[in-house]
């Protein structure tokens, strides 16, 4: 009975504390959040869960150092979302214990001018001005190139854009916002994993107990996931790897591609894989098919990983790598006259455009031409000499065939673009992701890759080869 009594007691004072907030029915003020789908939803669960509270929340524009200083004056209530640390450099700021939102630190910049684009391959970078943690890695990775501190988002996205600077480092959910993400040029390295809390000044930390206790409610009724759904948002955080991985087997596919994939699983391609794979599991088994085949069997689950992919290839349903191992060559379309390439362009082209199956050419032409999917380029051009299709769309090195009789006319489609191995968007998919990009940063940076790659395949794939040897071609 005694202890029940106390257990009572316990709850009659908080239910008291809790409904003592509320009959404050006071108002709060915060800097207003930046732009995008992750300040938004932040606003939204914390506008929530002060209003259980009674309070209401109002916000003044002010740039991000000035809005530190004001809070840990007390002139604005505290931060919406800051790093865990920031309490230990303003000490009037108190953290109210839930963790909002994770997220990471990371340096964007393109691979054709730094390959893999670590913070020591790059000439100079941008950041918002106020990023604390971003200045505190550039001291730690003691970085010697110029920096340039922005005042906002967009006026850092200008720089980079512009080439004023190099590259950039600022929170990925910024970089998803700015579509650095989704541009197969840009990598995207990253620099930290952290975690964003809600912060108070000294003078409201009475109220941290009970805003605390709604913020947990919230989550646990799903209310969180919710919120941040209703704004597009989702948090991925990328394994660390203490301890390597183990699998008990692991199934590659790839297309067979002359000194890159073979049938006997000899090539470059599958000499990276084997290196990566082969310490973490028992089994790894390598399938060399057409590329339709390698394609469609990925789709269909029938192996972990698909060797060769880009970003916006459309028939591939997986994740890409982060990193990617190498480039492929312009695509163009070949003809036997200038008329045929023009007629293909306006979609008027009467004859089939062919290109090899497995591939997803057609993205670059108007709706109502015929394709032909053949199992080799040198079929489409057999047909094209034949006149039964009207165009081939390939990779603009490939040679002509032996056969042809004159030189094709031909039209560029699309530039290089950087070849990824492709993972299943799933847990075991991400994992196998995380792997691949941290064995290949890593022989990149021990000049390993040298052992796979010629200095003139290296140069070729647009990889950081500073470190390496390549005295020899």
């Amino acid at each position: 009975m005694a202890m029940f009594l106390r257990i009572f007691c316990v709850l009659l004072m908080v239910a008291s504390t809790v409904g003592a907030v509320r009959a404050e029915q006071t108002t709060l003020t915060f800097r207003a959040p930046d732009d995008g789908p992750v300040p938004a939803a932040v606003q939204q669960i914390l506008e929530e869960a002060y209003a259980e509270l009674g309070i209401t929340l109002r916000y003044v524009n002010m740039p991000r150092n000035r809005s530190l200083v004001e809070s840990n004056a007390g002139r604005i209530a505290g931060e919406l979302g800051r790093l865990p640390e920031l309490d230990n450099e303003f000490k009037n700021l108190k953290q109210v214990p839930f963790p909002l939102f994770a997220f990471e630190i990371v340096l964007v910049a393109d691979r054709r001018d730094c390959g893999l684009c670590t913070i020591d391959d790059v000439e100079n970078l941008a950041f918002i001005s106020g990023m604390q943690t971003v200045m505190g890695l550039i001291e730690e990775h003691q970085f010697e190139g110029p920096t340039v501190q922005a005042l906002d988002i967009q006026q850092l996205n200008l720089m980079f854009t512009n080439k004023r600077v190099k590259a950039v480092m600022l929170n990925d959910f910024e970089a998803r916002q700015l579509g650095y993400y989704d541009n197969p040029h840009l990598i995207i390295t990253p620099m930290l994993a952290l975690i964003g809390y809600h912060f108070l000044h000294e003078k409201h930390a009475h109220l941290i107990p009970s805003l605390n206790t709604v913020l947990e409610d919230m989550h646990a009724t799903g209310r969180v996931v919710t919120i941040f759904r209703e704004h597009g948002v989702t948090f991925e955080r990328r394994n660390e790897f203490i301890e390597p991985p183990t699998f008990p087997t692991l199934s590659v596919t790839a297309g067979l591609m002359e000194q890159r994939a073979h049938v006997d699983g000899s090539g470059r391609y599958w000499q990276l894989i084997q290196t990566i794979f082969s310490p973490i599991t028992e089994e790894l088994e390598l399938h060399t098919n057409s590329y339709q085949r390698a394609v469609l069997g990925f789709n269909e689950n029938r192996f972990d990983m698909l060797v060769g992919g880009t970003r916006t290839q459309v028939s591939i349903d997986g994740v890409p790598s982060y990193t990617h191992f190498d480039y492929d060559s312009p695509i163009a379309a070949f003809a036997l006259e200038q008329a045929d390439l023009d007629a293909m362009l306006a979609g008027t082209l009467k004859r089939p455009i062919c290109f090899v199956a497995g591939y997803d050419y057609h993205s670059f032409f108007k709706e109502g031409l015929n394709y032909y999917l053949a199992n080799s380029v040198l079929d489409c051009f057999a047909m094209l000499d034949m006149q039964r299709v009207g165009a081939v769309v390939t990779f603009d090195d490939n040679n002509a065939p032996d056969w042809a009789a004159a030189d094709y006319v031909k039209h560029q489609l699309r530039e290089a673009l950087p070849i990824h191995v492709m993972f299943h968007d799933t847990p075991r998919g991400r994992e196998l992701r995380d792997w691949f990009d941290k064995r290949l940063r890593e022989l990149v940076k021990s000049g390993e890759i040298a052992d796979i790659m010629t200095k003139s395949q290296l140069q070729h794939a647009r990889l950081n080869t500073s470190t390496i040897d390549t005295s020899t071609p």
